[in-house]
């Protein structure tokens, strides 16, 4: 493939940007303004070929900083991104916008979003926001709960915007019995969404469209604003963030965007791998430079890492390549069942730890579901080695920084209702949910107003305890209005907690209560640092903030003192110098639901290329023979993804004493079926029945849920299954698990 012309004036203006770079890098740098797709592999210098692009451009006058637009898919990359580009530019990155998709569309919708009907003081809901809105749309929609989860309706509205649908386009192509009952709802939740002047994260993309859509007057400033566009991570978008960028570049096409189908694991969440597979096709004019040298992996990582992908027939052909060592072989181990896979692993990362080989924050165990990781989980605590599980209750999620941050909502949009309805009886206040309907009722009535109600509270008809507590909220919401807005945001905060008596409710003399008290000090601090400024204008920006926030963004590289736990979609943009993959089984990677489809099928062995490219020095493959899943013992067949492995030099054996661990592969011999042969004559030979299971909790016990919080054991029976338990939780009601399903931690 041919380089693009090279002026040399543009060498001379700016050679310290070419430095250290290889060729193929140089290529994608210094390119034309043509459409660009650079074709980045894993671990191939994608993020700093982008950002001396970015400044390549700056430094020879082809761009000015305002005039860039750059897209990333997480705040973590978006600020690695904007650091590089500080070190790399004189007068840094003023004017530039750099950020994600759905930060790009938060402050497109705050400038022009009223020509899409959107009101520029908007609020942002998030997941557990989102979903309290749906479950109200269901029940007033007549869609029975018991039968369709919230999760599966929200999935079918979430993929109806990426795909830019409406409530009327949704229901007239809507599909069987769950597109159906989601068509019923989808008007509703979207006037309640209205009603309280909030968007999901969704609308950040489908708002954009309509707005750049229907507007000639906001299409034109952003494509005059944006001369040069570049997206990275091209391979997640959807159809929204298409249409976005060829909206933005319609005129000018002065796009780059980087990519690798390899790693396309997003399907789920709307990802449309054509993007990139087509981009020729959107413009035939484009350039096309593949990422091909690795400076991550080593030659024994790369090598089964390429095995196992060449599989694949939806990629564009690229062959990494590497100039740093062979390094150690790949291990595939087998085991008896999860516990024993769990025990090697911890054996090794031990072995590894004490010979000085890697600190604790240089490992990472991967696995396909959240649920694979409680075995793990209990193996690493019995043994005192620190872990972190990324999966578990976000800081944002946790009550009491919800709590607080729906107080600061309801001051920034006195119309949201679901802020209200979480705090107008924390602490107690006597309005019950009997109170809570009659004042739903007033609201409704109110065209949908809740600051109406909030001014007149009688019009709530409550008597009573009930009506004296929502009438001393809304005095204190009042007065926080009239007296607090021009003070900064941390005095705000201060005042609400002593006002509303809080700070009590939390600081009640218990461990536990200190704890949530260290929570609300760090969110005070995060207040603290949106400075003096008057609170009502510095608000809505810091709410924008915490509600883009990712959980990997709260991974940072420098300051892991601990194993990580996390599953195969949330490591994408990681590395780590240690890698387990566990699970590597039928049904489990490939995942069950795939198995019927090509492309699920090959989305599949993308996520198992993923994980096994985060390894820097070791990569670890573990399968088992059986494994307890959803309550009960099942079998295991080792993956299909692994048999190209089998061929391969460079590949061993690996387990703790006493494992099931099959020899070294040898050519001309499958690998998964020597394992399969192995276990079965390890099982028939085993001397006596595993013990009875024992139940691990009791009632009355406090536990943390990965996703639901905290709650109480109410009910603790074991069943043929195994042990299921029933929880209140704090936020979240009453739930029962398998305990073998859920990830539960004991507190205290």
């Amino acid at each position: 493939m041919s380089g693009p012309h090279i002026e040399v004036s543009d060498l001379v203006a700016s050679p310290s940007l070419l430095e250290g770079l290889n060729p193929a890098q140089v290529e994608a740098v210094t390119a034309p303004d043509v459409p660009l797709l650079v074709l980045a592999g894993a671990g191939s210098g994608k993020t700093r070929v982008l950002t001396h692009r970015i400044a390549y451009l700056v430094a020879t006058a082809r761009a000015r900083p305002s005039g860039i637009l750059a897209v990333t898919f997480t705040n973590k990359a978006a600020r690695e991104m904007r650091g590089r580009l500080e070190g790399l530019l004189e007068d840094g990155v003023q004017g530039m916008w750099l950020g994600t998709f759905h930060a790009m569309g938060a402050r497109m919708l705050r400038q022009r979003g009223d020509l899409a009907g959107v009101p520029r003081d908007f609020v942002i809901y998030d997941e557990v926001d989102r979903q309290a809105l749906l479950k109200e749309a269901m029940r007033e929609a007549g869609v029975d709960e018991k039968r369709f989860s919230i999760g599966s309706i929200g999935g079918e509205i979430s993929r109806a915007k990426n795909d830019l649908q409406g409530p009327g386009a949704f229901a007239a192509a809507a599909r069987g019995f769950t597109e159906s009952q989601a068509a019923k709802v989808y008007p509703r939740y979207e006037r309640m969404l209205e009603a309280n002047r909030a968007l999901d994260f969704d609308d950040l993309l489908l708002k954009v469209v309509r707005m750049l859509e229907g507007s000639e007057v906001a299409l034109g400033r952003y494509r005059e604003r944006f001369g040069h566009v570049l997206v990275d991570e091209y391979q997640d978008t959807n159809r929204a963030q298409y249409q976005i960028l060829r909206l933005l570049v319609g005129e000018h096409r002065k796009v780059t965007v980087v990519g690798d189908p390899d790693q396309s694991v997003y399907s789920w969440r709307g990802a449309d791998l054509r993007n990139i597979l087509e981009f020729q096709r959107d413009y035939p004019e484009a350039l096309v430079v593949p990422l091909e040298q690795n400076y991550r992996s080593t030659a024994a990582i790369l090598r089964s890492a390429g095995a196992v992908i060449q599989e694949n027939s939806l990629r564009l052909e690229k062959q990494l390549w590497t100039l740093g060592p062979e390094g150690d072989p790949v291990q595939v181990g087998q085991f008896y069942d999860e516990r024993e896979e769990a025990a090697a692993v911890a054996a090794e990362i031990l072995r590894l730890h004490r010979g000085g080989e890697v600190g604790w924050g240089e490992v990472a165990v991967l696995y396909r579901t959240n649920a694979q990781s409680r075995a793990l989980e209990e193996v690493l605590l019995r043994g005192g080695i620190p872990y972190r599980l990324v999966g578990g209750v976000r800081f944002y999620q946790r009550k009491e920084v919800k709590d607080l941050l729906a107080y600061l909502r309801l001051l920034a949009n006195p119309r949201d209702r679901v802020a209200f309805e979480r705090v107008i009886n924390v602490p107690k206040r006597g309005v019950g949910a009997q109170s809570l309907a009659q004042i739903r009722d007033a609201v409704q009535a109110q065209g949908g107003d809740l600051d109406t109600v909030l001014r007149d509270p009688q019009l709530a008809g409550l008597r009573g305890a009930s009506g004296a507590g929502l009438s001393r909220f809304a005095e204190m919401m009042a007065e926080l209005r009239e007296f607090g807005s021009g003070w900064a945001l941390v005095e705000v905060l201060d005042w609400l907690l002593e006002r509303s008596g809080y700070r009590a409710l939390v600081r009640d003399g218990s461990p536990e209560g200190e704890e949530r008290w260290g929570n609300v000090l760090e969110l005070r601090g995060l207040a603290a640092e949106q400075g003096e400024g008057p609170a009502l204008q510095t608000l809505p920006l810091f709410l924008e903030q915490l509600a883009l926030a990712g959980e990997v963004d709260q991974l940072e590289d420098g300051s892991r003192g601990a194993v990580t736990l996390i599953t195969l979609h949330q490591v994408k943009g990681l590395e780590f110098p240690v890698v387990f993959v566990t699970g590597v089984e039928e049904g489990l990677l490939p995942h069950s639901r795939s198995l019927d489809s090509v492309s699920a099928l090959e989305e599949e062995r993308r996520l198992l290329y993923v994980g096994m490219t985060r390894a820097q020095r070791r990569l670890y493959l573990s399968h088992c023979f059986q494994r307890h899943l959803y309550g009960s013992p099942r079998g295991a067949t080792p993956s299909r993804f692994l048999k190209p492995l089998s061929a391969l030099e460079g590949t061993s054996g690996w387990g703790a004493p006493g494992s099931f661990v099959a020899p070294a592969s040898t050519r001309g011999q499958p690998l998964v079926l020597t394992r399969a042969r192995d276990a079965l004559l390890a099982e028939a030979t085993r001397p006596s029945p595993s013990e009875p299971a024992v139940a691990r909790f009791t009632a009355g016990e406090r536990v943390e849920h990965a996703r639901f919080g905290r709650g109480v054991i109410r009910v603790s029976e074991m069943t043929p299954g195994g042990e299921e338990v029933v929880i209140d939780f704090d936020g979240a009601g009453r739930r029962r698990f398998a305990v073998t399903d859920a990830v539960l931690r004991k507190l205290g």
